[in-house]
């Protein structure tokens, strides 16, 4: 089963609504314990409302704790410290709406009892589903077909995540006889032996195997990841493979899937113009821009007390003005100004030019410092998005010297301007900030994953994922 790396696995949702499930259980039982009945559970005071608000409010905790993240392997000791900090954030969050909401009120000692019984039910239980993946229970059994940068790079991904549901089971490569580092200082180094000791993988190089080799690992998914498919694909076994159910996906789909980001240097025009996706329909554009609206002008009212204390803080450092507006490329290379609070030196760029903002940069103030961390500075583009010049979610925009120099080096650069660009976006969350070439195509790759997939479930996720950043740090200089 394939599953897109920017939607939750049907698994995650299981097992966060298990996880929710026992947070219900757990104040259930504070309730029986505390009174000594359980009936009480079932009477108007202590209604289903009253317990289903437990679990709402203690994932919210959990959302913003880290503990929605199953990529990242840790060990259970920080589970065990995470948790109880969330539980604790968590307990603390319902008392203060008992506070203002005292019909909803459990009861305190109640309350009490509940962080114990559910802290060690969601360790239990989280115990569990760590277990069930390092035991690959829940994994789908994977056949890789090719070696190379692409197959390299799908292993690679596959590895880092905790969290994989892929079980590589096999890889055949036929490039011939293999290669060895030394023997041809042009050719990659071939790394299969390497990663079929690593994933305990078996390892074929003879394309008449693997119908066998399928039913022998009991395969359930056959990625097809050869660099050059050219007069190598073993096409009648494939097809032989694919008459016997078993599915067939291309390395560049398979590794789109899994990563949430689109390999902009491995694809071709051709795969674009197939590939499904890439399509945004009226009552997307509808609800996009009305999501755009709302969000906005909430927004602009929310911060409204920030946006006065901000601009005296810049005025009061440093001469210039407090609204910095620079020329971006938008929709379809339509160049408009964005709005943004002056983080910089007036006439930064006087002597220089343009350039890439740099870590700890000394062009940028002691407020731009802060501002730029919270996010404060990217207040004034909520009018920009009110305008229509652009989207709450989106590729962000670049200048237009950038945008030259980036189109002539990357390809498909200039895709990511066939939508409206973004505040935020799924690369802003997903990768740390660059200011280089190297890091621009790693940001294509994920404005493509973005434009490829758009829906609001994305949008919404990235809204998340954002308001997570700017509570806790990352992302933008």
């Amino acid at each position: 089963m394939l599953i897109l790396s920017g939607r939750p696995s049907p698994y995650i949702i299981a097992f966060l609504l298990g996880e929710s499930l026992l947070m219900v259980v757990g104040a259930g039982l504070a309730v029986y314990f505390r009174l000594g009945t359980a009936s009480e559970i079932l009477t108007f005071r202590y209604s289903w409302y009253r317990l289903l608000l437990v679990p709402v409010v203690l994932q919210v905790a959990f959302y913003y704790s880290d503990l929605h993240n199953f990529r990242i392997s840790r060990p259970f000791i920080w589970t065990v410290a995470r948790v109880t900090q969330a539980m604790a954030v968590g307990t603390l969050g319902l008392a203060v709406i008992y506070y203002f909401l005292p019909r909803l009120l459990l009861g305190r000692g109640i309350l009490f009892l509940s962080f114990f019984i559910t802290t060690l039910l969601v360790l239990i239980w989280r115990g569990l589903y760590s277990w069930a993946l390092r035991q690959r229970f829940l994994a789908s059994r994977v056949l890789i077909v090719g070696s190379g940068s692409l197959a390299d790079s799908i292993i690679e991904e596959l590895l880092s995540r905790s969290d994989n549901l892929y079980n590589v089971v096999g890889l055949m490569d036929l490039s011939g006889s293999g290669r060895r580092a030394g023997d041809d200082p042009t050719q990659d180094v071939d790394l299969m032996p390497q990663w079929a000791s690593l994933l305990r993988a078996e390892l074929r190089r003879e394309s008449s195997e693997l119908v066998g080799l399928i039913g022998y690992l009991e395969v359930d998914l056959v990625v097809v990841a050869m660099d050059e498919k050219r007069g190598r694909m073993p096409m009648d076994e494939l097809l032989e493979c694919r008459l016997l159910g078993v599915p067939i996906i291309t390395g560049e789909d398979f590794y789109e899937n899994i990563a949430g980001r689109i390999l902009a240097e491995r694809i071709r025009p051709g795969w674009m113009v197939f590939s499904p996706g890439f399509t945004t329909s009226r009552m997307r554009r509808f609800t996009k821009r009305s999501m755009d609206l709302a969000l906005s002008g909430v927004g602009l009212v929310l911060t409204a007390p920030f946006t006065a204390l901000v601009a005296l803080a810049i005025k009061l450092e440093s001469k210039g003005p407090v609204i910095y507006s620079q020329q971006r490329v938008g929709q379809n290379g339509q160049l408009f100004h964005a709005h943004k609070f002056r983080s910089m030196v007036t006439d930064a760029e006087q002597q220089t030019g343009p350039v890439w903002a740099e870590e700890n940069d000394p062009r940028v103030t002691k407020v731009g410092r802060f501002i730029r961390k919270v996010r404060l500075d990217e207040i004034p583009q909520m009018y920009n998005v009110i305008k229509g010049e652009m989207s709450f979610v989106g590729p962000r925009p670049e200048r237009p010297h950038f945008v030259e120099q980036l189109t002539a080096e990357l390809p498909f650069y200039n895709e990511r301007h066939k939508v409206k660009p973004g505040i935020t976006g799924w690369a802003q969350v997903c990768y740390p900030y660059g200011s280089t070439v190297a890091a621009a195509l790693e940001k294509l790759n994920y404005d493509l994953y973005y434009i490829k997939h758009t829906s609001l479930s994305l949008d919404l996720l990235i809204i998340l994922q954002t308001i997570k950043i700017i509570l806790f740090g990352g992302g933008g200089r």
